[in-house]
């Protein structure tokens, strides 16, 4: 069905955390709860989701990306320092993924030592991730999944009755003695359409500090996040967004973001001035009038991210390039990145009880260098189109089918001016049952493509370092001998279910993932590109959730077994993902009167004996986050939140492991026991 709707009749004061059964569990005191399908871009999504909301983020303090996923046993985020966090989630890095922020996609890969998603959680209003190979409105790339995030606007801000306001926000991070500063100042225009202006800023003055109380150098932060935002509706029927946004994140990394001390031949891992970037221009139009066919919506976009580091590191090169001198850069930045110029149009018709949204998307990536060592080098172009239908069938009382069909086509030149085009139909089909009003089962199969595009902004300058290179005279781009690059695809199979009862809800799904013909940049090759090998995923995920009165009680468990060729999927396969443990997570809320809501969140992932030959395993770990939100008055919260609390010496399963005769860690711990306190005043 289109939309479904059930009421559970509770009084209680929270936002479910096990929304990561599939749904948004939204409540307010003394009222029902309402169970709705999650509907991404105008169309109702089937099987697996996680969702993830501005309460949720705002109660446990969340401040990176590893704090916004740590409820969902299905995704890991390792990294330690959240500029180098990546997200895996069924095992596949998010490079596999699509990746939007308020419909804009997160296009390109700059450099695989760092993570791409660059994000401020204060202004998130939801994210919602799709694993495995999704329905057609997914976007491009979508081999692995899609992972949404939506952004707040004034009419989030603005109570009822009022036209202009302002939000004061502070926090303070013990670890690593981090300030959050935050200010919001909204308005309506008129009465329907406001303007929201926002700037965060996280400084650290020290380093942060792991388990054992030991300082993880070159960690401390300096982020900064502007955004403003016009929208609302402008006509009846007519919804427009007008947006803009500065993310930077600048200090001293290890050359390595994601790694720690490392003893490198030619590139040795030596603290860096970085800088990392991201700027967009968003604009979103909905056109709705009284009329089931038209439902139409547009987004338009630009988006540019880069990494620069200082030039003044080439001096440290014990081997090629031998045209990397210290004097070469005198100080200036250098580095790459990506832009993304983009739209997609679709609209949704409503038949009877059916649906089918349709619709058209362009993207043009252009993946370029900063201050290029080498001179005449070319950037790199990456033209996408698409045409895509996605249907929801009402079968019979019983049986729901949702079906879709998508068409991409890619053009890409590489920075020798070498071309190759390639495009694809990928089907998907998922039907539902209900067998009972409680319980849903559903199974579904899907396909998805991905053409040849550049793969790392950061190796179009310096590709290759065979031994004498000094200039590029350009080389046919082939895989390691086995001929032109193909195009990755991705098939997914899964078989899941759905439960809500009056007290208890339910979820969970078994899958089968392979991605075909994985490739990523590797320097160490006579080409950019090298062809790896099938990537195939196997596992299943469980979540249950039981609330009663004022307490909400969730547990969740997942395993996932992803293969490269006939070997696990290790963490040096960067760009394409890796291996963790069966994951466990659970918590409680409890909300009694008082405005007042605690909770407990804890993670546990087992010990992982799937690794390549020679590998050790990855150790085991568990940690446990409390949460306190207060509100002693109107307009005022007050928040504590202990993250970490037994203080807990860990590496994630998804940092960097080496890939030699053992798997120690060389990428970075996680933080140890964190205290953060935060104040916020709406006037």
């Amino acid at each position: 069905m289109f939309e479904k709707t059930k009421v559970i009749k509770k009084s209680m004061v929270s936002i479910l955390v096990a929304s990561t059964l599939g749904f948004s569990y939204i409540a307010h005191a003394e009222e029902a709860i309402m169970l709705d399908t999650i509907k991404v871009l105008g169309a109702p999504e089937k099987g697996f989701n996680v969702a993830m909301t501005d309460d949720m983020i705002e109660k446990t303090q969340a401040s990176s990306l590893q704090d916004l996923f740590s409820h969902e046993p299905s995704i890991t985020v390792g990294g330690g320092l959240p500029v180098a966090q990546k997200v895996y989630v069924r095992g596949l890095e998010d490079t596999l993924l699509n990746v939007t922020i308020d419909g804009a996609t997160q296009a390109g890969y700059i450099y695989h030592h760092q993570g791409r998603i660059n994000v401020e959680p204060e202004l998130i209003k939801e994210i919602i991730v799709k694993a495995g190979a999704g329905n057609a409105t997914d976007g491009a790339g979508a081999l692995g999944g899609a992972i949404h995030i939506k952004l707040k606007d004034a009419k989030d801000f603005v109570r009822d009755g009022q036209r202009v306001g302002a939000l004061v926000k502070t926090a303070y991070h013990s670890n690593n003695d981090m300030w959050k500063k935050h200010i919001s100042v909204y308005g309506m225009l008129t009465e329907d359409f406001g303007v929201l202006a926002s700037f965060t800023a996280n400084d650290s003055s020290d380093n942060y500090e792991d388990g054992n109380g030991d300082e993880v150098k070159y960690s401390k932060i300096d982020q900064q996040d502007v955004r403003i935002k016009l929208s609302g509706d402008i006509a009846d029927g007519h919804y427009l967004s007008l947006s803009y946004e500065d993310y930077d994140d600048d200090g001293i990394r290890y050359a390595r973001a994601n790694m720690g001390s490392l003893v490198h031949p030619v590139y040795p891992n030596i603290p860096v001035q970085q800088e990392t970037h991201r700027e967009s221009w968003v604009a979103n139009y909905g056109f709705n009038p009284d009329s089931d066919l038209i439902d139409l919506s547009a987004t338009v976009y630009f988006n540019d991210s880069y990494l620069t580091k200082k030039g003044d590191e080439y001096a440290i090169f014990a081997g090629p390039p031998p045209w990397a001198t210290k004097d070469f850069y005198d100080g200036k930045r250098h580095g790459g990145g990506v832009e993304s110029t983009g739209l997609d149009l679709r609209n949704t018709s409503i038949i009877g009880d059916h649906s089918i949204t349709y619709g058209v998307e362009y993207r043009e990536d252009e993946a370029y260098v900063k201050n290029s060592i080498v001179a005449g080098i070319k950037d790199e172009e990456t033209d996408v189109f698409a045409l895509y239908a996605q249907t929801e069938l009402v079968l019979n009382d019983r049986f729901d089918l949702s079906a879709g069909l998508r068409y991409d086509d890619y053009d890409y030149e590489d920075n020798h001016g070498y071309k190759i085009q390639d495009n694809k139909i990928s089907p998907n089909a998922t039907l539902s049952f209900a067998a009972t009003p409680q319980l849903e089962l559903h199974a579904g199969y899907a396909k998805a493509f991905k053409g040849v595009s550049s793969p790392e902004a950061w190796f179009i300058e310096f590709p290759n370092w065979p031994a004498g290179l000094t200039s590029y005279a350009g080389a046919d781009i082939v895989a390691d001998g086995v001929g032109e690059l193909k195009a990755e695809e991705s098939d997914n199979i899964e078989i899941g279910f759905k439960y809500e009862g009056n007290n208890f809800a339910a979820s969970g799904e078994v899958f089968r993932q392979t991605v075909k013909n994985s490739q990523i940049a590797e320097a160490s090759k006579a080409t950019r590109y090298s062809y790896l090998d099938d990537v195939k995923s196997t596992g299943y995920a469980l979540r249950l959730a039981y609330f009663w009165d004022e307490i909400t009680a969730n547990i969740g468990v997942s395993e996932t077994k992803p293969k490269l060729g006939n070997e696990p999927l290790g963490s040096g396969n960067m760009a394409i993902g890796t291996a963790y443990g069966r994951t466990w997570t659970t918590g409680l809320e409890y909300s009694p009167a008082f405005n007042l809501t605690m909770g407990w969140n804890a993670r546990f992932v087992e010990e992982l004996d799937f690794v390549q030959s020679g590998q050790d395993n990855k150790a085991s770990y568990g940690v446990h986050d409390v949460y306190l939100q207060w509100s002693p008055k109107d307009r005022m919260t007050v928040g504590l939140s202990v993250s970490n609390i037994f203080d807990k010496n860990y590496y994630d399963q998804g940092t960097f492991y080496t890939q030699s005769d053992t798997s120690t860690p060389i990428g970075l711990p996680e933080p140890g026991r964190d205290v953060r306190v935060s104040f916020s005043y709406e006037f």
